[in-house]
């Protein structure tokens, strides 16, 4: 099915699926930045020098707008980190207690002191081998 950008458009904000539809004159046309947007949601690319930008079509947010950004990476340590991705919204996480048996007094110390990097690591370790050994029985 052939569709001009426009239906393109109109037919992505109504939330209809644009698989197999080919946009006609999607090369020689500009499109709104929001516009863009949308149609990438729904599986279109819109070439760069296409987007058409205008800051006056941006609304004025003062709760967003009076907040000074920085460029800088937020330095946050390992367990920061770990807290933080244990409070992702939407996880389905069931923790679960495994017994490690080990003969060194030092290593024994050393995984007390280290928990949270020890789970953390193997977590992401056993879930690394579960999906490996699932590739490996296809």
């Amino acid at each position: 099915m052939k569709a001009s950008i426009e239906e393109a458009i109109a037919m992505a904000s109504r939330g209809k699926s644009l698989e197999g539809v080919i946009i006609e004159g999607l090369q020689d046309s500009q499109v709104k930045a929001m516009d863009a947007l949308l149609l990438s949601r729904h599986g279109i690319v819109i070439p760069e020098e296409n987007i058409y930008y205008d800051d006056n079509d941006i609304a004025y947010d003062e709760d967003f707008d009076a907040i000074t950004w920085s460029s800088e990476p937020i330095q946050l340590s390992f367990e920061e980190k770990v807290t933080l991705a244990n409070q992702s919204p939407g996880d389905d996480k069931t923790a679960i207690s495994l017994n490690i048996a080990v003969a060194d007094t030092e290593l024994k110390q050393w995984i007390t002191m280290n928990r949270q990097k020890v789970e953390s690591i193997l977590s992401a370790l056993l879930v690394d081998l579960y999906k490996t050994q699932k590739v490996l029985k296809e």
